[in-house]
């Protein structure tokens, strides 16, 4: 089960990737400044955007074809999967809060940057546990689950993802 060795070592390291730039969303909320526009705003708002970029067009695309292959082998691989994407749809959500509210402070409207904290706060723990789902629970589904064949799949589908972000890499102005 070389393929699926190979496809999880990839997403552990995502997660991993993950996990420093919400240590890096913590960082600069430290910041004295980061709720009166400025350069730890800036700062904010640009590790956000990095935050949500990395999810939505390096992480995410990779787990498509597994998440796919799982659906309706099990009931309980359902419930597990209706359950992680509640959780993502959760985690988008305050993060598109949080960054409208930060959006909001940038232009010096005012704002909340107790409730901006709180939203991050409950982003990090909700994300954390979404991932530790899938390293542990999402993992033994799969492990039991899908047929050496299928993993090659997976790992096809997730070389695909890798090949047209580099690709897109390569295209984009210097």
């Amino acid at each position: 089960m070389l393929s699926a060795e190979s496809a999880w070592r990839v997403l552990r390291a995502e997660h991993a990737r993950i996990r420093e730039l919400m240590g890096a969303l913590d960082d600069a909320l430290r910041a004295d400044d980061w709720h009166r526009p400025g350069r730890a705003l800036d700062a904010l708002r640009a590790g956000l955007r990095r935050l949500q970029a990395f999810d939505d067009v390096t992480h995410r695309p990779k787990g498509v074809v597994l998440l796919r292959t799982l659906r309706k082998r099990s009931p309980q691989s359902d419930e597990l999967l209706d359950a992680l994407a509640r959780d993502r749809d959760q985690c988008d959500a305050l993060l598109s809060t949080a960054r409208r509210q930060l959006e909001e402070l940038a232009q010096g409207a005012g704002g909340a940057p107790d409730e901006v904290r709180s939203l991050l706060g409950r982003h990090r723990r909700l994300m954390l546990h979404h991932m530790e789902r899938e390293e542990t629970l999402l993992h033994s589904h799969a492990a039991q689950l899908l047929t050496p064949a299928e993993w090659s799949m997976v790992v096809s589908s997730m070389s695909a993802v890798v090949g047209a972000a580099a690709q897109r890499e390569r295209r984009r102005p210097g």
